[in-house]
């Protein structure tokens, strides 16, 4: 499967889109595509990374999409997804520079602060907002 909608990936994972979009109201997951990275894409991406958000989709490893295919662990793969999405909405809310200026300023704050790359990862304002909003719409969607 080359690429599929967010919402279909949300759905899978149990996750409840109306829910999603009271949070984020600038992403519509209908019209968000989840695609398989590039090899040379995924070449880029730090080890342990499994998805990333662009402007225009969402792009993650081959087994991501294997597991969506396959119904395996499908919950999982509905907080990611909506984890990808509110970074959308962040960039959508505060534009690309801004956006990628306090992405990577937080990062480097943290390297500065000689924490190791997942630590300094972690602390990035704009991820500890993914995990926090992404962690309210799926315990929200399983009530």
């Amino acid at each position: 499967m080359a690429s599929v909608t967010a919402q279909a990936m949300l759905e899978a994972g149990n996750i409840d889109v109306t829910r999603l979009r009271h949070h984020l109201r600038r992403v519509d997951p209908a019209q968000v595509r989840v695609s398989v990275a590039p090899a040379w894409f995924r070449l880029f991406w730090p080890k342990g990374i499994v998805a990333v958000c662009m402007a225009w989709a969402v792009y993650v490893q081959p087994e991501i999409m294997d597991r969506y295919v396959r119904r395996d662990r499908v919950d999982s793969i509905g907080t990611l997804i909506a984890h990808e999405l509110v970074h959308l909405e962040q960039w959508r809310r505060l534009g690309p520079i801004r956006h990628s200026i306090r992405y990577l300023g937080d990062y480097f704050v943290g390297r500065l602060r000689r924490l190791r790359h997942w630590e300094a990862y972690r602390a990035i304002g704009l991820e500890r907002e993914a995990r926090y909003v992404a962690a309210v719409i799926t315990a929200e969607s399983r009530r």
